[in-house]
């Protein structure tokens, strides 16, 4: 799957959508990610090192490696989320959304007028499809008003952020999903977009949690690139060194 349409048909699919993060300003990496089997790969604007160039050809090696390219965009802003959509993505996932207002914000970025506000001028892609806009819950505050925010006009769903849960309810973020207040939140979200009709999304720092929460969750991210290589590393000069 390489654009909006395509993965859209998949989530509403009987198999879970599984993708991967990005967060090496690469086009090899990005590529290798996608070759992997991902079926969306975010680029990640936010905690990442990735510029508009890097962006660029890493949402184009994405879509050449087979998967749909998403961006974590940096802000809930109009000018960050249309750059990111002019330059390739098919979709953007927004970070810490609090409230309808604010989800309704991230639609319009996504959609021309009169939907939106969105701004013509798209360098890549520009297919009929709307781009997918999918707004962060991970705050104390997004989590009191999820409901409202799953009811925004236009949204196509809500991606759950456990890190920032996890220090938003006063506890310290952990590689596996473990602490139950965040596993509670992360069940009530979920919930919430069932019963909105929208989609549920999870990022997981670990392949074990992504698949638990496969079976429940439209998308689940499976980790990322930083992480998965420090690891490989780590466990290769491990191996190498005597004993």
């Amino acid at each position: 799957m390489r654009d909006a349409s395509e993965l859209r048909t998949a989530l509403r699919g009987e198999r879970p959508v599984v993708g991967l993060w990005a967060s090496i300003p690469s086009s090899l990496t990005a590529e290798a990610a996608a070759e992997a089997g991902a079926d969306y790969v975010v680029v990640d604007q936010q905690h990442g090192a990735v510029d508009a160039p890097a962006m660029t050809a890493m949402l184009q090696a994405i879509q050449a490696g087979g998967a749909a390219p998403l961006v974590r965009v940096a802000r809930n802003e109009p000018w960050t989320i249309g750059n990111a959509l002019d330059l390739g993505a098919a979709g953007v996932i927004v970070p810490m959304v609090e409230d309808a207002r604010q989800a309704a914000a991230a639609v319009s970025a996504c959609r021309y007028a009169p939907e939106g506000e969105r701004s013509f001028g798209a360098l890549r892609g520009g297919a009929p499809e709307p781009p997918l806009c999918l707004v962060m819950i991970e705050t104390r505050a997004g989590l009191a008003r999820v409901e409202e925010i799953a009811a925004a006009p236009g949204l196509d769903g809500i991606y759950i952020g456990p890190s920032d849960l996890a220090l938003t309810l006063g506890l310290q973020p952990t590689l596996r999903l473990e602490h139950p207040p965040v596993l509670e939140a992360i069940e009530r979200v979920r919930a919430v977009c069932e019963a909105a009709g929208v989609i549920a999304g999870l990022h997981c720092l670990a392949a074990e949690d992504a698949a638990a929460y496969a079976a429940t969750f439209a998308m689940v991210t499976a980790g990322g690139d930083m992480l998965y290589l420090r690891d490989a590393l780590a466990s290769a000069l491990a191996t190498a060194r005597p004993a």
